[in-house]
């Protein structure tokens, strides 16, 4: 049994205010699919691009919005540790069942020891929630192997319980999910997952899960099968996306892609830019036939 978050995309209107009101379309969507939570405000949902405020009220909408069942992760992570500390306050007076964090990406932290500490400060400002470190090192630039820091991290601050692994050192990967007891390791390259299955992975957190989760669920359940070809094969459109997504410009790509499969979020904010669009157009009938093969 594959555990899949969805990294849900902020809806934006054409001019680029937030668009509340296609949350409760999310998440009736990703629960429909068969997604076990949804992990906002990352990455995908776009949080350099929005202030505390924006990111607040998408938190909120977020509660309000979800069914039963279908779990809420909010991505905490600031430049600013205070503001950071304050997003961690607000996600746990919400009910979240997970808050994350980058460290400090405009520049390295200048040592392991600084960066486990400015995490601890984030974590314990909501005390009776799970934390969990993101790892995304295509991002922040950290130079800390997440083992390291998920071990010291583990040590000085009781709440930690997690860990976003957005790499493809599978190896690193491995020695992570060891680092500390009891430990929920989610693996975030959606385009690796029969890989990450192969190393034990059995929960993801990914932007491409908002339209393809039960493609992926159908990868896992072919992995377990003891078919681990049927696997590849399956997840054959994760990587085209991913070749697609780097060579048409990344975030903005992904999120016009997954408005083809799911409700319309709206484009990205600045830098990112509207993607052409019959390339989208012709990736989503690929991506759709897919699932309609796998029973999705």
């Amino acid at each position: 049994m594959l555990e899949i978050w969805a990294a849900t995309p902020t809806p934006f209107t054409p001019d680029g205010k937030l668009a509340l009101d296609v949350v409760a379309a999310q998440a009736a969507h990703l629960h429909a699919a068969g997604v076990a939570g949804t992990f906002v405000g990352g990455t995908t949902g776009e949080f350099a691009a929005m202030d505390a405020a924006e990111r607040q009220s998408l938190v909120e909408a977020w509660q309000d919005a979800r069914p039963s069942g279908l779990k809420l992760g909010v991505h905490v992570g600031h430049t600013d540790l205070a503001q950071a500390q304050q997003l961690a306050v607000h996600a746990e007076s919400c009910g979240a069942d997970l808050i994350g964090a980058v460290g400090p990406y405009y520049g390295d932290a200048p040592t392991l020891d600084a960066l486990v500490a400015h995490l601890a400060e984030i974590a314990a400002a909501a005390p009776n929630t799970p934390f969990g470190f993101y790892h995304i090192p295509s991002m922040t630039g950290s130079r800390y192997r997440p083992s390291e820091v998920v071990a010291a991290l583990a040590a000085a601050a009781p709440t930690t319980g997690a860990v976003k692994f957005t790499d493809g050192d599978l190896l690193e990967f491995d020695r992570t999910r060891a680092a500390a007891p009891g430990l929920a390791a989610y693996f975030g390259r959606d385009e690796l997952l029969p890989a990450a299955l192969a190393c034990g992975a059995d929960r993801v957190i990914g932007t491409l899960y908002n339209g393809m989760a039960p493609l992926a669920h159908a990868v896992a359940a072919a992995f377990h099968r003891g078919e681990p070809a049927e696997a590849y094969r399956l997840h054959a459109p994760f990587r085209e996306v991913a070749r697609a997504a780097n060579a048409h410009g990344g975030i903005g790509f992904l999120k016009a892609l997954m408005n083809r499969l799911g409700p319309d979020t709206g484009p990205a904010r600045s830098p990112y830019r509207r993607p052409d669009v019959a390339v989208v157009d012709e990736l989503a009938a690929v991506v759709r036939a897919a699932l309609e093969g796998a029973g999705g």
